[in-house]
């Protein structure tokens, strides 16, 4: 073999051990360890206790927000039973130009009209700002969000205006269920043992799937959605794990809440008013 072929092969063999040495020596060695000063909406890690049918979760978040720097902050313990569980929600929130960029959530409606939504988020420190990039390199630890519907979607369809849907789930009851012990379960997980987030491995919908796929195996094949939320919709239809409304685009006009809640003031009778165009034209499964 000739020597510049063996030439190159050494070459790109030490240019591909500078990052592999970068990554061993620089990230690896780091730890979660859920210390920091956090911002005041991830400052608190929430954890849950089911007794019976009884649920109560503690450090539930009902912010009200003025602006992102303006807000009362708020934490409570709030206790639900299961059998007042009714409905599921899959929520995309598009948050830059780029589509297939996304935060993907869930939120669970009660009989006594309460919703709880559920966001896994990276965990900002003072002064940091979450980039898809900086997300790769176990820059940020994650953090599951338990809050109010009120405080969680306001502040990404008023504070923010971000362009967000809201999805009645096709979940039956008693995988609905399955669903939110899961997720309660994942809760207690991540208070007891940090973790890091990742973009591309353990983000918010890569986090919501991981859970779906514990409650029915193999409910959501590998696909574009999972590594592009943003592009999630198409196959949470495919997968029944979205309600058809009349197809996408009907079911997509009908699920947007941004432009509803763009007309409220304030956070008082929120949840109602972003369901407006959509009640009439859904039901949540009962059996």
């Amino acid at each position: 073999m000739e020597w510049w072929i063996w030439a190159g092969f050494a070459l790109g063999l030490f240019l591909l051990s500078i990052p592999v040495s970068w990554w061993l020596i620089k990230i690896a060695p780091r730890r979660a360890e859920g210390k920091g000063d956090w911002v005041s909406d991830n400052a608190e890690v929430t954890t849950s206790e089911v007794a019976g049918r009884s649920v109560t979760i503690r450090n539930v978040r009902d912010f009200t927000w003025r602006t992102s720097r303006d807000h009362d902050v708020r934490w409570s313990d709030e206790t639900f039973d299961l059998d007042d569980l009714t409905g599921q929600y899959y929520i995309v929130e598009y948050i830059h130009k780029v589509r297939a960029l996304a935060h993907t959530m869930l939120t669970f409606e009660f009989r006594d009209g309460r919703r709880l939504t559920c966001s896994f988020e990276v965990r900002r420190q003072q002064g940091q700002k979450f980039h898809p990039w900086t997300g790769l390199w176990r820059s940020f630890e994650l953090i599951q969000i338990w809050g109010m519907e009120r405080d969680v979607l306001f502040l990404r369809t008023n504070v923010r205006r971000n362009e967000t849907y809201l999805f009645p789930c096709a979940t039956l009851p008693h995988k609905r269920e399955a669903m939110f012990l899961g997720l309660l379960a994942r809760t207690n997980e991540l208070a007891g043992k940090p973790e890091f987030y990742h973009t591309l491995t353990k983000s918010c919908t890569t986090a919501l799937i991981r859970e779906a796929n514990r409650v029915t195996p193999g409910k959501v094949p590998f696909n574009l959605g999972a590594l592009a939320p943003g592009y999630s919709i198409r196959p949470a239809m495919k997968y029944e794990i979205i309600q058809d409304l009349g197809g996408l685009e009907r079911t997509k006009q009908l699920a947007r809440i941004d432009i509803l809640a763009s007309e409220l003031e304030s956070p008082v009778g929120y949840s109602e008013a972003i369901r407006a165009e959509m009640k009439d034209h859904f039901t949540h499964p009962s059996s």
